[in-house]
């Protein structure tokens, strides 16, 4: 199996670093991430500008560009054909609302563009419990073969220092607020309220929160037919004639 490896934490930081040594067990695995730190980049691309690709080592490439640009990079111009992209790990768990801007994320949805599955993997700032169970989980996804182009594998670990379970699991929407408030100058800082309580079992905010790996599939749609057929149902002439 040929391994992309990526994330948005750059290609220098110890989570990348980890799961490299973890995956040459299983693939050949070649690094393309950027070049510092692009959290929160979800999708975003790089369009109309060079982007600087350095082989810091064998098989190791750093990318002036996005976590999405450097699955792009590498799946287009390295020699190798992959056969999997993971992102990871990154540094703090990427679920429920945080799905929606993670780079970590975003890198493989990137993948599923071109026909790649993909797998994300995060952490609550615990490299340690990766490096203890990522054999578990990685066997756990290949016994069930949960590996698939049409959707990405979201992998969270959970927030304490052991694993009692690994579980397939639903994205929870917390009840997060957003706000910003005014630093120096003209400048406005971001922060934010977030819901720190689940009972919802099955759930990926409840799973991390009880000693559970969460695994939740993500697709790269925003468009769901159930929506368009709902908005027939409640006017079925919904058409303008000209």
């Amino acid at each position: 199996m040929n391994i992309l490896l990526t994330n948005d934490d750059g290609f220098d930081s110890v989570g990348i670093r980890i799961l490299k040594e973890k995956l040459s067990k299983y693939g050949h695995v070649v690094i393309m991430a950027p070049k510092g730190a692009m959290s929160a980049k979800s999708c975003s691309k790089t369009f109309g500008v060079s982007l600087p690709v350095v082989e810091q080592e064998k098989d190791i490439f750093s990318c002036g560009g996005t976590p999405a640009d450097c699955v792009a990079v590498a799946l287009t111009s390295l020699s190798t054909k992959f056969d999997l992209v993971v992102s990871g790990v990154n540094n703090g768990v990427n679920i429920a609302n945080d799905t929606l801007y993670s780079g970590t994320i975003g890198a493989c949805l990137e993948a599923l563009t071109y026909g790649v599955p993909a797998i994300a993997m995060s952490c609550e700032f615990n490299f340690e419990i990766v490096e203890k169970y990522f054999d578990d989980v990685w066997n756990f996804i290949i016994k069930n073969n949960l590996i698939d182009k049409h959707y990405i594998l979201n992998v969270n670990y959970p927030k304490g220092k052991v694993v009692k379970d690994i579980q397939l699991g639903s994205l929870y929407y917390r009840e997060d607020h957003n706000f910003f408030l005014k630093s120096d100058g003209n400048g406005y800082q971001a922060f934010r309220d977030v819901q720190t309580e689940f009972s919802e079992e099955g759930t990926d905010c409840y799973q991390i929160e009880h000693d559970i790996v969460s695994i939740v599939p993500l697709n790269r749609g925003l468009y769901h037919p159930q929506i368009l057929e709902d908005l027939k149902k409640k006017n079925p002439r919904l058409r303008v004639s000209f």
